[in-house]
C-alpha cells in the first residue's frame, strides 16, 4: 500500500490513516508550539518520513493490532454484533424486523436454513455458524459503496474506533513521553521559586504542556469497549437492513 493509496482511498483513509495520525497528533502539535521553525521543514520531514514508510507502517499497525484484537472485543459483547443481532434472543432488533431478515435470508441464501429459537437455545454454537453463514453472505453482496452508502459510512466509523482504540497503548506511551519532556524542561527552568518560574516559561510553553494532558485524558476516557461497541452495532444493523433492499433485487 503507498500513501497515495492512504489518501485518496475514502476507507484506507479514515480507517487506518487518520487513527495512525491521531495517535502521534501531540507530537507534531507540541513541536511546532515550542519550536515554530519546525514548520519551515515540515514539508520535507513528511517527505523523509513518507519516503521510508512511516505513514504506511503505522497505518498497518493499526490494522494488524485491531484485527488481532477484535476477536476479543466480540467475546465481550457477546459475540459479532451482526451474528449476535440476529439471534432469537439478542434484543437490539424488535421481534417483527428480525422475524423478517430471517425469512428473507432464508429464500435468499442459498443452502440456509434460519434456526427456530427452539434450535438456536439447543445448539448456539451450529446457530451462531448460521448466523455468521448470513452475515457473510450479505457482505460478499454489499460491496458497492454507491448503493449501500450508510454501510460502507458505518464500516469506516468502525474501523476508526477500532483502529484508534488498538492503537491507544500508543497514544498514551507518546503522551507520557512527551509530558515527561516537558516536565524536564520545567525542572531545566527552575529558579528556586514558583512564582518566578511560572513566569519564566511563556504561553506557547503552556499551550504546549497541555496538548499531551488533554490528549492523553481524552484517550483514556473517551476510546473504550463500549466507544468501539456502539458504532459497531450501527455497522451491523445498516448491514441487516440491507436483506430488505436485496430482497428486492
Amino acid at each position: 500500500m503507498t500513501l497515495s493509496q492512504l489518501v485518496t482511498d475514502p476507507y484506507n483513509r479514515r480507517a487506518r490513516l487518520q487513527p495512525a495520525l491521531l495517535a502521534i497528533l501531540p507530537v507534531f502539535l507540541v513541536a511546532l508550539l515550542l519550536y515554530p521553525e519546525v514548520e519551515a521543514h515540515s514539508a520535507t520531514l513528511l517527505g523523509v518520513a513518507t519516503y521510508f514508510g512511516g505513514a504506511v507502517w503505522l497505518t498497518q499497525l493499526g490494522r494488524e493490532r485491531g484485527k488481532k484484537l477484535e476477536p476479543g472485543l466480540h467475546a465481550r459483547w457477546g459475540g459479532k454484533p451482526s451474528v449476535a443481532m440476529l439471534r432469537h434472543r439478542d434484543t437490539r432488533l424488535n421481534a417483527p424486523t428480525k422475524a423478517r431478515y430471517h425469512s428473507t435470508l432464508g429464500s435468499q441464501v442459498p443452502h440456509m436454513t434460519l434456526p427456530t429459537a427452539e434450535e438456536e437455545a439447543n445448539n448456539s454454537a451450529a446457530a451462531d455458524e448460521t448466523y455468521e453463514a448470513a452475515s457473510d453472505w450479505l457482505l460478499a453482496n454489499t460491496r458497492d459503496t454507491g448503493a449501500f452508502r450508510l454501510i460502507f459510512e458505518e464500516n469506516m466509523n468502525y474501523g476508526f474506533r477500532r483502529n484508534y482504540w488498538a492503537l491507544k497503548p500508543l497514544a498514551v506511551s507518546v503522551n507520557v513521553v512527551l509530558i515527561l519532556l516537558l516536565s524536564i524542561l520545567f525542572a531545566q527552568g527552575w529558579t528556586g521559586d514558583l512564582t518566578t518560574t511560572l513566569q519564566g516559561f511563556d504561553n506557547l510553553f503552556w499551550a504546549a504542556a497541555a496538548v499531551p494532558v488533554l490528549h492523553l485524558v481524552a484517550t483514556l476516557l473517551i476510546v473504550t469497549d463500549s466507544w468501539v461497541g456502539t458504532v459497531a452495532d450501527a455497522y451491523a444493523q445498516q448491514l441487516l437492513a440491507a436483506t430488505d433492499i436485496l430482497s428486492k433485487n
